[in-house]
């Protein structure tokens, strides 16, 4: 669905107002709230990349990708393993005379991270994060998520902009309407059956073999940060 579709989707299911009564401009700032919601809220691999940077030698920081809503993980591609997470405090109670060598952990501080120890040499480092998506605004622009939910962004919208007007009432018929077509809408990963052995991928309806994360890249594992 366009942009410039979904608008006009949404103007149909609450009523066909004119345009002087509910400007385009309303309906384009809700279906974008919708988009941002559901786009941060469930798993798509279009909203998921992964992007690689060498370590420089005794260079700690290191920029966080623009786009970058938040990071899921962060790994040491070269010596195939985790670095784990760790917060402000634990990079404050580093000393200065904290010997370098090959990173077993990173504290993020606002757009960079701090690799800890220091690197002693040229490290490859990939880092899996969650896409800031950006507003839809051309009328031919379309969601990067995948199309069977574009209609769903709508349904989420008409109940935003019925909330937005206090129209109780219309509010919750929409919310019910949205949370019944949630109720058996698989998840991309479910649908993608075809790529669980490359990526891991968890079919709720296959047991606890791969939502163990056996059989997974360790890059994927969702416990990849908290693994001690």
């Amino acid at each position: 669905m366009t942009f410039l579709e979904m608008q006009a989707s949404l103007r149909s299911r609450i009523g066909n107002p004119l345009t002087s009564e509910v400007p385009n401009t309303t309906l384009q700032s809700v279906i974008n709230r919708a988009y941002r919601d559901v786009g941060t809220k469930y798993p798509f691999n279009e909203t998921r990349c992964i992007t690689t940077f060498n370590t420089i030698v005794d260079s700690p920081r290191y920029d966080i990708p623009t786009d970058a809503d938040l990071i899921y993980r962060v790994w040491d591609d070269t010596n195939k393993c985790k670095i784990r997470k760790r917060g402000v405090r634990y990079m404050t109670g580093i000393p200065l005379n904290y010997p370098t060598g090959k990173p077993l952990a990173y504290v993020r501080v606002r757009n960079w991270m701090q690799l800890i120890p220091t690197p002693d040499a040229i490290y490859s480092v990939a880092i899996y994060y969650l896409l800031t998506l950006g507003d839809l605004s051309a009328d031919t622009d379309k969601p990067v998520l995948p199309l069977p939910w574009h209609e769903g962004l709508v349904l989420k919208a008409r109940h935003m902009y019925y909330d937005d007007r206090g129209e109780i009432g219309k509010a919750i018929y929409a919310l019910n309407a949205w949370k019944e077509w949630l109720s058996d809408k698989p998840q991309e990963m479910d649908i993608e059956k075809d790529d669980m052995d490359d990526i891991g991928v968890v079919i709720s309806s296959l047991g606890n073999e791969f939502s163990s994360g056996a059989n997974r890249d360790p890059r994927f594992n969702e416990r990849f940060d908290y693994e001690y």
